[in-house]
C-alpha cells in the first residue's frame, strides 16, 4: 500500500508540474519565450527541496538549511499551482464552447493563478497559527473527573519551525492549564541538528510534558532528540510507562508504518493495571495492542490528515477511518491528531494545524 502512495505521489508531481508550468503559460503570455526556463525553474526547486532535506539528514549547514526553507516555500506555492493548473485543464474542456471566456481568453487562467495564491496565502497562515481543539472525555472514572490534558503531534522542530514559533506553542498550551502535556511523536524534524536553542522554550512548559519520539526524531543522530528533550525537562516514554496525575501514560517506541503484530515489553508498566491506562504510538496501528494493554484512550499523529489537499486522500486510503479524530475501536477510543506542526511545505490547505484539549467529565 505505501509503494502504491508514493508512486501515485511520483505521478501526481510529475504531472502537477505540466499543469503548473501549461497554467502559468496561458496567464501570462509573454512566458512563452521562456517556457523552458520557468519549466526548469519548476523542477529544480523541487529537486532541490527533496536533496536538500536528506542532505540536512547528514550535515548541519546553515545556509543549505535556509535554501532549504525557501524552496519548500515554494514547492508549497508550486503544489497549488499544480492543483488549479489541472482544475483549469478540466474546466477549460468544459467550458470550450462559451462564446464569453472565448472572447477573454486571459480571464480563465489569471483567475485559477489568483485562486491558487489566495490558498497559498490561507494554507501559510494555517500551517503556522494551529487551533485548540476541545474533546470531552465521558465515562471514565470519578477521581479523574475535571482533570485535563493537551495533545501536541508532529511539531517538527527544524529549518521551519524555529524557537520563537515554539515558544508560542508553549504559551497556547499553558494557557489551558492542563494537568499535563502529551507529545506524540515528531518533536524535531531531522532538517536541523543544532537543537540546544530549543531547550530554553521546551522547559517553559508549566505542566509535566511527555514525549514520545517518532519516525522523524530517528532521522537525527542516534539519541540527539531524546537527550534534547531531557535537557528540556520532558519525561521520554519509548516502551515505557509513567504514573502522572492517576493516569498511566504508556508510549510505544516507534516501529513501522503498519501493525508491528508485535508484544512489546514495556518498561515500569504497573501490572496490577488499577490505574486507566492511555497509550501513546506515533503512527495510528497497533491497537491490537493497545487494547490488549487495557487502554482507555490511544493517542497519535504522523498522518497530518494529508497537510495539502488532495494528498488528504491518500492519507486516508492508507489508515482508513483512523488517518484522523476520533474513533472507537472494540471500546477503546482512539485520536489522530492533524499535528502541530508541517512536514517540508510549510502549507496546510483546508485544515489548520491543531492543539487539542482532552477534559475528563
Amino acid at each position: 500500500m505505501i509503494f502504491i502512495s508514493l508512486f501515485a505521489f511520483l505521478v501526481l508531481v510529475i504531472f502537477g508540474h505540466y499543469f503548473a508550468w501549461q497554467l502559468c503559460l496561458e496567464a501570462c503570455p509573454r512566458l512563452r519565450s521562456r517556457r523552458f526556463y520557468l519549466l526548469a525553474v519548476f523542477i529544480i526547486f523541487t529537486l532541490f527541496f527533496l536533496g536538500a532535506f536528506m542532505i540536512l539528514h547528514r550535515s548541519d549547514n546553515t545556509i543549505l538549511a535556509y535554501f532549504y526553507v525557501l524552496s519548500a516555500i515554494f514547492f508549497g506555492l508550486l503544489s497549488q499551482l499544480m492543483l488549479f493548473g489541472l482544475l483549469f485543464w478540466v474546466t477549460r474542456l468544459i467550458s470550450q464552447k462559451l462564446v464569453y471566456l472565448k472572447k477573454r481568453p486571459l480571464l480563465l487562467p489569471r483567475l485559477f493563478v489568483m485562486t491558487a495564491l489566495v490558498f497559498f496565502v490561507f494554507g501559510s497562515y494555517n500551517a503556522f497559527y494551529p487551533q485548540v481543539k476541545t474533546i470531552k472525555l465521558k465515562g471514565w472514572s470519578e477521581e479523574l473527573k475535571g482533570k485535563s490534558f493537551v495533545q501536541l503531534s508532529d511539531l517538527h522542530l527544524g529549518a521551519v519551525y524555529r524557537p520563537f514559533w515554539l515558544e508560542q506553542i508553549v504559551r497556547q498550551t499553558n494557557t489551558l492549564n492542563p494537568n499535563f502535556v502529551i507529545i506524540s511523536g515528531d518533536l524535531f524534524d531531522g532538517s536541523d541538528e543544532t537543537l540546544e536553542e530549543f531547550i530554553p522554550a521546551l522547559k517553559n512548559f508549566s505542566a509535566p510534558t511527555i514525549f514520545v519520539p517518532g519516525n522523524h526524531d530517528y532521522y537525527l543522530p542516534t539519541g540527539l532528540a531524546t537527550e534534547t528533550a531531557s535537557s528540556g525537562t520532558l519525561i521520554i516514554l519509548s516502551d515505557a510507562a509513567q504514573e502522572i496525575s492517576g493516569l498511566e501514560i504508556i508510549g510505544f517506541n516507534y516501529l513501522a508504518r503498519e501493525d508491528s503484530s508485535l508484544r512489546r515489553e514495556i518498561k515500569d508498566l504497573r501490572v496490577e493495571a488499577d490505574l486507566t491506562r492511555i497509550v501513546v504510538n506515533h503512527v495510528p496501528v497497533d491497537r491490537a495492542e493497545a487494547k490488549n494493554l487495557g487502554a482507555k484512550l490511544l493517542l497519535s499523529g504522523h498522518t497530518h490528515r494529508g497537510q495539502i489537499f488532495p494528498f488528504s486522500a491518500f492519507v486516508r486510503l492508507l489508515y482508513g477511518p483512523f488517518s484522523y479524530g476520533l474513533e472507537d475501536y472494540e471500546g477503546m477510543m482512539t485520536n489522530t491528531s492533524s499535528g502541530t506542526g508541517t512536514w517540508g511545505p510549510p502549507l496546510r490547505t483546508l485544515f489548520p494545524g491543531e492543539i487539542i484539549k482532552f477534559v475528563i467529565e
